[in-house]
């Protein structure tokens, strides 16, 4: 049941992906993005409105969490509330892997029984690497058959230049994915119960366990989001989602903003950890938050088509009464735009049928709209019939004729008609002489006996 469900949940999100209207054109900020790969979509409309590198190969460090967190959910999204009930620990093959890493933990040891739930808010506000491979051992059975899971996911999800070697983010060669793919898996985990809730929450107080006899609250690694732990770098509008650092990765960053209606998902990986002077710096913080700054600033829902426009007219033949019908959009596009620019500066390339033969009817599509700027595509957007046209017999018979005429057809009808004709003319001639003819042997035949018995008499 749950596998079935899965796949359910999968083909929706990857219908809604495919279907909604994800525009092509991005726009670039006037400022430095530090990171080496940033991308930037609208959940509200699916458009992409910001892209830097955004299909390169990078490390994703601790972002790879996100993955671990989806395979997780899915095995109980069909009973979530299991999460708080479903305890299990981790073995030494968890935690041996960890050893001398001084990789994120959450302090979880090797034995101790741990609610799933308590496990992922480790997992995603802490970066407990041994939260991963607690989840990875009791939900795969092994750790690499848990993998095994992660990659089949991605796959799945069309996310074509992913791998993953592990669970926990740590650099091991052959893991990688990009800035597009690691966008596509977190708006799918985003469709998963919990994962949101989970992944933008500031603190969590985790229960007491028989290692640790206290409830303990950790904090998400997102200071963005604090007041206290932000300063600089504290920006109200942020939530969530995950950090990931490590030095062959940089400093990388999955987070939302909202802000005035708009809502937007932010990935940037590959941000320096230190400026010029060999300064801690979280550029992956200052990304984010000019970033986004610059969205809500700039970038507005605007209606670029209304579908009452007309384009243009398309002829129709043997049309009742007109040759030809207006044709409009079959709908209305909008987008997020920037209020810098003009929509004037938006090319309008028009294609329309040929050949269109009455009856037509409205909302026919007789054509397409491509919406063009900067040399790319926006949208491509069916031209429809504004009315209905019907056909007209006295039209289509008189047009009939008029094809007719001047047609070869017409001139091999002509052409063997003047050979009937000549034929037929020299025919009639010819008879007439027979006849003529044989009318003069006949008078002649009957005179003669005549004059001989004239003689006799004589």
């Amino acid at each position: 049941m749950k596998k079935k469900l899965s796949i359910i949940i999968c083909a929706v999100f990857t219908f809604v992906m495919l279907t909604c209207n994800v525009s092509a054109v991005t726009f670039t900020p006037d400022f430095e993005v530090y990171s080496e790969a940033a991308y930037l979509v609208s959940l509200d409309t699916g458009d992409v409105v910001y892209s830097k590198n955004a299909d390169e190969q990078l490390v994703p460090a601790s972002l790879t969490k996100i993955m671990t967190a989806v395979i997780l959910l899915e095995q109980f999204q069909d009973d979530i509330s299991a999460l708080s009930t479903t305890y299990v620990c981790g073995t030494s093959e968890c935690f041996d892997e960890l050893y001398m890493t001084g990789c994120s933990t959450a302090d979880i040891q090797i034995g101790e029984m741990v609610s799933y739930k308590d496990l992922l808010y480790a997992l995603m506000l802490r970066s407990a690497c041994e939260a991963a491979n607690i989840i990875a051992y009791n939900v795969g059975g092994s750790l690499e058959d848990f993998v095994e899971m992660m990659n089949d996911k991605a796959e799945e999800l069309g996310c074509e230049n992913t791998h993953f070697t592990n669970a926990h983010g740590l650099f091991i060669d052959d893991h990688y994915t990009t800035a597009h793919d690691m966008a596509i898996i977190t708006q799918y985990a985003m469709s998963l119960p919990m994962f949101t809730e989970i992944a933008c929450t500031e603190s969590y107080t985790m229960e007491a366990t028989a290692y640790h006899t206290s409830e303990r609250t950790i904090t998400h690694t997102n200071y963005m989001m604090s007041k206290t732990n932000g300063g600089d770098y504290y920006y109200e509008y942020v939530k969530g989602i995950k950090t990931g650092t490590l030095d062959e990765a940089g400093r990388c960053l999955v987070s939302l903003a909202y802000k005035d209606g708009y809502s937007y998902l932010l990935v940037t990986l590959g941000a320096p950890q230190y400026d010029d002077n060999g300064n801690t710096v979280y550029y992956n913080f200052i990304d984010h938050k000019n970033i986004y700054e610059w969205a809500f600033d700039n970038l507005v829902y605007t209606e670029i088509l209304t579908g009452t426009e007309e384009k243009a007219e398309v002829a129709v033949e043997y049309g009742d009464g007109q040759d030809y019908v207006i044709v409009v959009p079959a709908e209305s596009f909008s987008m997020m735009w920037n209020s810098n620019i003009s929509t004037s500066s938006i090319h309008e390339v028009i294609t329309l049928s040929t050949d269109v033969v009455a009856p037509v009817s409205a909302g026919d599509v007789l054509g397409t709209l491509e919406l063009q700027y900067g040399g790319e595509t926006l949208a491509v957007i069916d031209l429809v019939s504004e009315t209905d046209l019907g056909r007209s017999e006295s039209a289509e018979t008189l047009a009939i004729m008029q094809s007719f005429i001047g047609s070869d057809q017409f001139y091999k009808a002509a052409m063997y008609s003047a050979i009937f004709f000549l034929a037929y003319t020299i025919l009639i001639i010819v008879l007439k002489i027979v006849v003529h003819r044989v009318n003069k042997k006949r008078v002649k035949v009957y005179a003669t006996p005549k004059r001989q018995s004239s003689r006799k008499k004589w």
